[in-house]
């Protein structure tokens, strides 16, 4: 573990760079549709996705911030908090202005979910491991 959380360099890099990622896909016009056939039925798998990039941004983020014990100054994860939200908020606004594109209120929530999560499950699992 202490190896992972001296690479603070290359955390806040990755983080960025997911943070740009995130901004430019959700401004692609005509974007991907994700769904999966299952036995007749049809699964929107973009919903997972959502969660997911938004729940790695956040463990980017408690990756780059956290001291040895992966403790992170309160202030930090609440700008994260908030910073992860308007992002996950604003991210699919803006796609109403996006030709082939539109606001979807369960990929906000899909992204919301990962943002809160992705910081209350990794400190949940280590309280029980450290």
């Amino acid at each position: 573990m202490e190896f992972l959380l001296k690479n603070k360099k290359l955390f806040a890099l990755t983080f960025w760079v997911w943070v740009v990622l995130i901004i430019s896909f959700s401004i692609i016009p005509n974007g991907p549709k994700m769904q999966i056939e299952i036995n007749e039925n049809s699964y929107r798998l973009d919903y997972f996705l959502h969660f997911m990039v938004y729940f790695s941004l956040a463990i980017l983020y408690l990756l780059w911030k956290a001291d040895n014990y992966f403790n992170v100054i309160s202030k930090h994860l609440v700008y994260f908090l908030i910073g992860g939200l308007l992002l996950s908020g604003l991210s699919e606004y803006a796609q109403t202005f996006i030709p082939g594109r539109r606001f979807n209120p369960f990929d906000f929530y899909s992204n919301m979910s990962g943002v809160v999560l992705g910081v209350i499950v990794p400190k949940l699992v280590l309280s029980k491991i450290v």
